[in-house]
């Protein structure tokens, strides 16, 4: 231990010193708001979001997975449930009982890479499992008889395996250039575990550059803007299908009950298309934060979670999490409004009166 803490102490020193002190922030009021808006805003969110998605995992296994979309929204829960797990590990980090403990640890950068980075992680993995199933409805709506063809139960598991291999395979960048490991923290005077750096700042800057521009820019914004035009084409050809169902159903009244059958199809249709759009719009909102402030860092280089700004990008990117959080934690309100199917399983686990 004394042999290694030197050796890391001087690496974390020269970075100190190169590292411009120009934060907007102080580190008093970085951790007043940090403890507002993780410790309790973000931490009530999560732990009530945890909740319902164990509830949605339960409900999706009961059903079973022959539904395709139930595969869908399982491996979305999921993800989710994930998410809010590693979320609430940092909100601890952020309560002052935790933080000014005599706890072994540096709290604020064990937290980053413990914490921040596999709950950013697992929300790229949920932003393109509601990226695919948005873009599962749009071949529902537009090659309505080639949908099963294309998207069979096998292929939306191997689907489903493939978003969290990817995901979680390209986050492993993030983990090449640091890691955890004792080192001397001048502050407490004391030889703690904290963030200890494997490579020179030269190749690590190129390392991080590289996994920034996967994880932080092309994963999520990928996966966002995916989302936003896989919504608009299903909003809009719901729209032309509603419209044209109305006019013939209009002219053809000889055709009472053929289309009584269609448009209970189509109501059923409806109601899954309602349900995805609902959860797809969830997820633009609360992620148009996220996505701003990895922006902001493509264009001020300093405005990382290391930079000369990390104090003020660490507090805007608190205001993502809540946010992520929100997104994380009210799949279960949009199921149990749009969905028979759910509430029923809902009330039949729960032993509650179902409905008519």
């Amino acid at each position: 231990m004394n042999t290694v803490a030197p050796q890391i102490n001087i690496v974390n020193y020269t970075r100190v010193l190169i590292v411009p002190q120009m934060d907007l922030i102080s580190d008093e009021m970085f951790f007043m708001i940090m403890f507002i808006n993780m410790g309790i805003i973000c931490q009530t969110i999560s732990l009530l979001g945890t909740i319902a998605n164990i509830i949605n995992i339960t409900i999706f296994i009961k059903q079973g997975l022959s539904d395709a979309t139930n595969i869908c929204l399982l491996a979305l829960a999921v993800s989710d449930l994930c998410s809010l797990i590693t979320i609430m590990w940092t909100n601890v980090c952020y309560t002052p009982s935790f933080k000014d403990s005599n706890v072994f640890l540096i709290s604020y950068e064990v937290q980053l890479i413990t914490g921040i980075w596999p709950h950013i992680i697992f929300t790229r993995t949920t932003g393109w499992i509601t990226a695919f199933i948005c873009l599962q409805r749009c071949v529902c709506v537009i090659l309505p008889l080639k949908v099963r063809n294309i998207f069979t139960t096998r292929r939306h598991i191997l689907f489903m395996v493939t978003i969290y291999v990817i995901t979680l395979g390209l986050s492993a960048f993030a983990y090449f250039s640091l890691g955890i490991g004792w080192k001397f923290d001048l502050a407490r005077n004391q030889t703690l575990v904290g963030l200890i750096y494997y490579m020179d700042p030269a190749r690590r800057k190129i390392v991080d550059q590289i996994s920034y521009g996967i994880n932080g820019v092309f994963i999520p914004i990928t996966a966002f803007l995916l989302v936003v035009i896989c919504t608009v084409i299903l909003v809009i050809k719901l729209n032309q299908q509603a419209a044209w169902r109305t006019a013939s159903s209009s002219v053809n009244h000889q055709t009472k009950d053929s289309s009584s059958n269609e448009s209970n199809m189509s109501a059923r249709d409806k109601r899954v298309s309602k349900m995805i759009i609902l959860i797809s719009s969830m997820f633009i909102t609360c992620f148009i934060p996220a996505v701003c402030a990895f922006i902001g860092g493509c264009i001020e280089p300093e405005l990382t979670y290391d930079g000369g700004y990390k104090n003020l990008f660490l507090a805007t990117l608190s205001v993502s999490f809540i946010t992520e959080a929100i997104n994380s934690s009210s799949n279960i309100f949009i199921y149990f409004s749009v969905s028979t199917k759910y509430r029923n399983t809902f009330r039949d686990i729960f032993k509650l009166n179902k409905s008519v």
